[in-house]
């Protein structure tokens, strides 16, 4: 018996060494060539399909010139406006068509985040939380041009902005004809940072905590004109100046930046701003005088969402898939582009007739295929996704599941892209310096956009944040059985088990290892 067993033991190592040197000879046989599948290839030479309904903002915005003139870029938006590409009206009737513009946008990065701002943030905020009468009122501002700004980030905030407001808005039943709103920002901190298109505004969607007799109905968003246009002597708009603020509003230059110089940032403060009571956005709330004259405020939120933060909140979301997919096109540009150059660049030649293309080369080949598969991917990603949030606004309602692909496609679209354009440069080396090869400063967008909407991190640790508390699922089994078809599925699936194993086990403690919490987001 003792010898059966000791045979029997032999055998089964004898197995473990021949499938071991089998599977290392299997590696160390395989030269990566940088072969390419051929829808891999047609992505590398293909081009943006863009929606009908696209085309004249996106040709707009691409076509403009190009320009680091912060009041001649603020006009080039004025007069995007007014030619109605994109009627406000569309963004209560076809949601998805603004959505679907950032998907073209490839190189004029200033401009862009300027489209963004008036459309998404300034625009879908007023038409996603303001009334039927505040929607009409907007509409009424296209043919005039007026640009606007979204007040929401403060400074002690940062990233966190919304969850946390200094802001104030104090409602005063007794001021002007039916009662104002005094807005004021009472610290340092809370000074609203970063406000794109601030310096050049005439009217802002303000972010601030709202106080009605004395208590706090929590964050609101207030629609408000807070610089008027300058004119000349003959009571024509000087175009390219800056707006002069309104009493009561201070508004500031950030100090310059590197990139996207033609998009201006600025610091907006509110000391004693009085602005009327039917400046409060009122979709889902309502301040009106009762049977005994007094002044009372009321809310009528969607099903299933239960606090006003909640919907401020699902602003960004909208922010989030027009970031991460114009971040995407514009590394898919980028990524297109030089693989072109690539496949016309001749390397030398020597004695031959003709020499290697540089597009041949393993090394590059690989790496372009490589990118251009992840692109790929994620850009599916962002696109399905981009449809739900389309839905959602019709519908007032947004399920954990679409705020939690949000968040996702934010940093995937984002970070990714940052990866892509790095990579990028190094791989093309001295033509990267090249003008020709838009790997220029204007590339760093994506740097931008990976802290905008949500800094990156953030969104990372919300993500894993859920799966713990079990807003999401855990283990989605449906995704599981569909990846694990694929090898590198199968590699992704052992390293999320791997990671959430090792979290599991650390308990508290994994909130030390940001690494750990960064590879379970991905």
């Amino acid at each position: 018996m003792g010898l059966f067993d000791d045979l029997s033991f032999l055998s089964i190592c004898i197995v473990f060494v021949v499938i071991y040197i089998t599977y290392t000879l299997k590696c160390w046989s395989y030269v990566e060539d940088g072969s390419m599948d051929t829808a891999t290839s047609e992505y590398l030479l293909g081009s943006v399909n863009l929606p009908k309904n696209c085309e004249g903002v996106v040709s707009a915005v691409e076509n403009s010139e190009f320009t680091e003139n912060e009041g001649f870029c603020a006009e080039q938006m004025r007069k995007i406006v007014m030619a109605k590409h994109i009627p406000y009206s569309s963004l209560v009737e076809t949601p998805e068509t603004l959505l679907r513009c950032s998907q073209g946008i490839a190189t004029n990065g200033g401009l862009w985040t300027r489209f963004t701002v008036q459309y998404n943030l300034f625009g879908g905020s007023i038409v996603a939380v303001g009334g039927d009468a505040q929607r009409e009122a907007l509409k009424a501002t296209q043919s005039k041009g007026v640009l606007g700004c979204f007040a929401f980030t403060e400074k002690g905030a940062g990233v966190l902005s919304g969850a946390g407001v200094e802001t104030t808005a104090t409602f005063d039943p007794d001021a002007g004809e039916s009662g104002e709103f005094v807005i004021v920002s009472p610290t340092a901190s809370s000074v609203k940072n970063w406000i794109s298109q601030g310096m050049y505004a005439e009217h802002a969607v303000i972010l601030a905590e709202l106080f009605v007799g004395g208590e706090s109905k929590g964050p609101h968003l207030f629609w408000a004109e807070i610089a008027d246009r300058v004119k000349d002597d003959k009571g024509n708009f000087v175009e390219g100046s800056r707006p002069l603020p309104r009493k009561g509003v201070t508004i500031d230059s950030l100090p310059s930046k590197t990139v996207m110089v033609g998009l201006d940032n600025a610091e907006i403060s509110f000391s004693e701003f009085r602005i009327p009571r039917t400046a409060l956005l009122n979709r889902f709330c309502s301040l009106e005088r009762g049977s005994d004259g007094s002044y009372v405020y009321q809310t009528h939120l969607p099903e299933g969402v239960p606090r006003m933060l909640d919907l401020l909140i699902f602003r960004l979301l909208t922010g989030r898939i027009q970031l991460s997919e114009g971040t995407i096109a514009h590394a898919q540009y980028r990524l297109r582009k030089n693989w072109d150059y690539c496949q016309h660049r001749e390397l030398w030649r020597g004695r031959k007739p003709k020499g290697k293309m540089m597009a041949e080369m393993p090394l590059i080949k690989a790496a372009f295929r490589d990118y251009g598969r992840t692109l790929a991917i994620i850009n599916t990603f962002i696109a399905n996704t981009r449809e739900i949030v389309a839905d959602s606004i019709r519908n007032d309602g947004f399920t954990y599941d679409t705020v939690e692909a949000t968040c996702m496609c934010k940093f995937l679209g984002t970070g990714f892209g940052v990866d892509c354009v790095s990579a990028l440069r190094k791989l093309m080396g001295a033509r990267a310096l090249q003008k020709e090869s838009e790997l220029d400063k204007e590339s760093f967008l994506p740097n931008a956009t990976s802290a905008a909407e949500g800094d990156n991190t953030i969104m990372e640790l919300k993500v894993v944040q859920d799966i713990f508390r079990g807003r999401t699922s855990m283990l989605p089994f449906a995704m599981i059985l569909r990846v694990s078809f694929d090898p590198r599925g199968r590699r992704a699936i052992a390293t999320y088990f791997s990671k959430l194993a090792r979290a599991t086990f650390l308990g508290k403690k994994a909130i030390g290892d940001g690494q750990l919490l960064k590879d379970i987001a991905w």
